[in-house]
């Protein structure tokens, strides 16, 4: 069963619902790549802002930041998705920084998102 916790959202009425785990691990994503590693002393694998900052956007393959979000995930004790890819996406700002991340996830085709630091 592909799980995170608290994987709810409210909806337009709002009632709760559940939300689509895919959804939620990229919001996690999301989460990890606006915290600094030192917000949690005790995971600070978690928070991989620098990593996302200091990424070197002349790179089409952020190898590093896909390890490092792999890692986060295996210790959230996320084994259902991996990630595959994160590239370099074109920036629409002068100091955006845009990544596309491509999780492949058990039982299903690759899933496509982006994260905006």
């Amino acid at each position: 069963m592909r799980t995170i916790a608290l994987p709810i959202r409210v909806d337009r009425n709002g009632q709760l619902a559940r939300a689509d785990a895919v959804d939620a691990l990229l919001q996690v994503i999301r989460a990890m790549a606006g915290t600094t590693a030192d917000v949690w002393p005790h995971a600070p694998w978690f928070g991989l802002y620098e990593h996302f900052v200091e990424a070197n956007l002349g790179l089409e393959d952020q190898q590093g930041l896909a390890d490092a979000l792999n890692v986060a995930l295996e210790r959230l004790d996320i084994t259902w998705a991996k990630v595959h890819a994160v590239k370099t996406a074109r920036q629409r700002q002068l100091g955006e920084r845009r990544f596309d991340i491509t999780l492949l996830v058990e039982g299903g085709e690759p899933v496509y998102g982006q994260v905006t630091t």
